[in-house]
This record gives structure tokens, sequence and C-alpha cells, in this order.
């Protein structure tokens, strides 16, 4: 279908509620491998942008936890002493983990006071959801010290409708570029304080692909990445994550 052609729809947007009680709640020997390897990824990206801050954090919120695999190698590496997770579910769910005090709710109102974390977090989950500033605005709520968000940026010379079909079909319902997403931040009551491109490991690479094309292509990402984040953010999709501290709102 070309532009200026009448249609229905433009996309084929999913049931969310159902893609994600069949796509992400799957189990299984893959499934865990998958999820290890994302986690290790995002707390390795988490623990590059707190370096040096690590010390003044206490109590860690981890906003769209799902199974608490990331909140638990970030309790193994001790960034932070007291550790809890927020999950879309009951009490009573799968996600449930008592030891790292993981909780559902309702996906819009955080159930805890203003100001009480010291570092709240939400790794690729902004993209999922609807009411993108509310989801902001909350995460800037309960904490006092930092927010984290990290999103893929699928917008770039090489996106096509057929490229953003595929990540709807996955339920990413908001595409970014680094920009993009920098100024969703700062018109969420958030100040960015650091921004960086973050490419997948090669694990993750080699996990989609035969060994000789996730080598070339860690080493042609990384290279791109290397010379010029800005560049590299026009021609492949990397993940983007932004340090902020709590700013002031918009006065509309």
């Amino acid at each position: 279908m070309a532009l200026g052609q009448t249609t229905t729809n433009f996309f084929n947007c999913p049931d969310l509620k159902e893609l994600y009680s069949e796509k992400y709640g799957g189990y299984g020997r893959l499934a865990d491998e998958w999820r290890g390897l994302g986690a290790a990824s995002r707390v390795s990206n988490i623990e590059y942008m707190l370096a040096g801050l690590q010390p003044s954090i206490e109590n860690v919120l981890d906003v769209g936890c799902g199974t608490g695999v990331v909140l638990e190698q970030l309790a193994e590496k001790k960034i932070g002493n007291r550790f809890a997770g927020l999950e879309i579910g009951t009490e009573n769910s799968q996600h449930s983990r008592a030891d790292l005090n993981i909780h559902g709710f309702d996906g819009r109102t955080i159930p805890y006071e203003d100001k009480t974390f010291d570092l709240v977090y939400s790794v690729h989950v902004l993209e999922h959801v609807t009411d993108e500033r509310g989801f902001l605005h909350e995460l800037r709520r309960v904490s006092r010290k930092y927010v984290y968000v990290e999103v893929p940026c699928e917008l770039h010379l090489r996106t096509s409708r057929r490229a953003l079909q595929t990540s709807l079909d996955i339920g990413h319902i908001n595409a970014y570029t680094p920009e993009s997403f920098a100024l969703t931040l700062e018109t969420s009551g958030l100040r960015v304080v650091r921004l960086k491109l973050f490419d997948h490991e090669y694990a993750v690479h080699r996990f989609h692909s035969r060994a000789w094309l996730a080598t070339l292509k860690f080493v042609a990402r990384k290279a791109m990445l290397g010379l010029s984040e800005s560049a590299a953010s026009r021609i492949f999709t990397y993940h983007c994550g932004a340090l902020c501290r709590p700013g002031p709102l918009l006065g509309i």
C-alpha cells in the first residue's frame, strides 16, 4: 500500500492483553535463556549509567519487572540494599517473588508515596505504554534521586511500515529516536542528565543468528556506534538509556 491510498487500517493493531498473556508469559529453557541474556545487558547498562553514583542509592524500584530477573541481578551486584518490583497483575501472580518484594499493580498508579525510592527504573516498558507521560509522571513522583528509563530506538532511515508492524506485533506501540525519547522524558517532568546508546551483547546476536552472521552484525554495529552515536542511530536500532533526575512539570 502506498501513501495517499485509502485504507481502513494503516497498521494491524494486536489485542495487547491477549498478546502479553501469550507472548510474554512463556516459560521453558529458551524463554529463560532469552530473559537471562536480556537481563544481563540491562543490568550492565544500568551499572554503566550509574557510575560513581551507586553509594548514594539505598532502595530501588523496578516498574514493569516481569519475573524479577533484572532486579535479582541488581541485588547480586549490590546496587542498592532494599528492592521492590511492580508488574501488572495480582499479588498472587506468577511474577510474585517475596524475597525481592515484588507485587502486582494496575499499570497506572504506583502504590508508593512520593519520593520513596533513590532509584526508580523501567527498562523496555515505555514502548508498550498507552499513556507515556502519565507513566513517566508516576516514575518521577516516587523517585527522590534518580529515574532510569531504557527503550529501543526503532525510528531511523531504514524504518519501514513493515518494520513498525513487526514491532507492533510484539506490543511496541510507541517508537522513538534518541532525540524524541529525550523530548518525551523532559516534557514529562524528568531532567535528562545522561543519555547513551547501547547495542546488544554478542550472545544476544548469537541467540538469533548463526555464528558468522552474529559476528558480522556485532562488529559492524559496534564500529558504527563507536564512530558516531548520532549517525549510528540513523541506520540501526539500538537501545537508548536515559538517567534522569526529577524536574519541573510542564505548566499547562
